[in-house]
């Protein structure tokens, strides 16, 4: 079971990030429409999505391009489907050129179903340092992704991250 093999999804730091920045709460966000609209265009990919992984689903703050009408009336996956859980590990930015090819990933829903291909992500680090997602742009067709993509991922998912704090509550202590 996927829960069992990230324990830190259970991290109660990183749920208190998450309970304070609000993502049970229906909103619009225009500041994070923006920032997916930038990486379809930087990293030219046909859709991005801004991705928080709950301890049991990953919801989608904003999306930009053709997400599957499902996805967006659901706001988000099983957090098995999550390709950003690797980055609770290993807080950097990375890429699957493709996903069919990849024994991790060939089976998921995204792949098999709606046709992902590739993926270039970079992990959504609050200022008090826990991963809480990924920013990401996924492609229809295989493709590998440079040093200069992630580069931009990163830049792009720091100023994502500044823009979520932004309109979050006031931090909770944690003892």
């Amino acid at each position: 079971m996927i829960l069992d093999t990230y324990p830190e999804l259970h991290d109660r730091r990183r749920l208190l990030a998450l309970a304070r920045i609000g993502v049970d709460r229906q909103m619009e966000r225009p500041e994070l429409t923006e920032m997916v609209e930038s990486v379809t265009g930087r990293i030219d990919t046909p859709f991005a999505v801004i991705s928080v992984l709950l301890d049991g689903a990953q919801v989608f703050l904003a999306g930009a391009g053709p997400v599957p009408e499902w996805i967006g009336e659901a706001g988000g996956t099983p957090i098995e489907w999550a390709f950003c859980l690797p980055m609770l590990r290993t807080p950097k930015p990375w890429f699957v050129g493709d996903f069919a090819a990849d024994p991790a990933y060939r089976d998921n829903p995204l792949v098999t179903v709606e046709g992902v291909r590739s993926y270039v992500a970079a992990p959504l680090i609050t200022s008090d340092g826990v991963v809480i997602g990924g920013l990401c742009g996924l492609d229809v067709r295989p493709r590998d992704f440079g040093d200069d993509e992630l580069r931009i991922m990163r830049e792009l998912a720091a100023e994502t991250v500044r823009r979520i704090e932004a309109r979050a509550e006031p931090a909770i202590m944690v003892p």
